[in-house]
């Protein structure tokens, strides 16, 4: 144990300074010693997250969940390992062992979210972010998510509900304007969806769809 403890020093050390891959190699000189030590193979996961080795990743972490099924931040990691590279069944699958409850780890119920609205299954990713407010109603970016779910199902009512509420927190959100601004153009609020436009474009003038969306309706290239 005492070289271990060693190696996971110098692992650290590594990641403190920025030597990623130095790191992996330390917790892989680990696991030469013993295949089963938990905070290596997280560790390694995470590292392999970083960099983008999302194969790496999942095995890793993977490996941690043989080991122990009940780690839900073992499932978490992985959920979102798997959601990264586009696998959302995957993904949905461990985010639906974890136990949230007794975890708090509500950010899960995000993830799928994600997962069901990139399938084209709206209606379970709002489930999903209604889920998530419940249990955090401070978590202001799933307003956001919501209602982006809640417009492609061209429920534009309840969007501009969600939106209006992210506004009064950051009401130079851009995205959030910009989208509301869509749904008054779906609802012909002409004038209000002119509005929301004229506003991204000067938070943001170069933002493409916004001066698009603005020409289509005035027939006038914004100034």
């Amino acid at each position: 144990m005492k070289k271990i403890h060693g190696l996971m020093e110098k692992a650290e050390i590594c990641k403190f300074e920025g030597k990623l891959n130095e790191a992996i190699r330390q917790y892989q000189e680990i696991l030469k010693i013993t295949t089963n030590y938990i905070p290596a193979l997280m560790n390694l996961g995470n590292l392999h997250y970083i960099l983008g080795n999302l194969n790496n990743s999942i095995k890793a972490y993977k490996k941690v969940v043989e080991l122990k099924p009940n780690y839900c931040f073992a499932l978490y990691r992985l959920g979102i390992s798997y959601y990264r590279s586009a696998n959302f069944n995957k993904a949905i699958e461990f985010f639906n062992k974890i136990d949230k409850e007794k975890t708090e780890l509500y950010m899960a119920y995000s993830w799928m979210g994600l997962c069901y609205y990139h399938m084209g299954r709206e209606d379970k990713s709002i489930d999903c972010y209604l889920k998530l407010l419940e249990n955090t109603p401070e978590t202001s970016i799933i307003n956001y998510h919501l209602a982006i779910a809640s417009k492609a199902r061209g429920e534009y009512d309840k969007a501009i509900e969600n939106f209006n509420i992210l506004l009064k927190e950051n009401q130079n959100h851009v995205s959030a304007s910009f989208h509301l601004g869509i749904c008054y153009m779906r609802k012909y609020d002409i004038d209000r969806a002119l509005e929301l436009f004229k506003k991204v474009l000067k938070l943001n003038p170069k933002h493409k769809a916004a001066a698009e969306y603005f020409e289509t309706i005035t027939n006038v290239p914004p100034v």
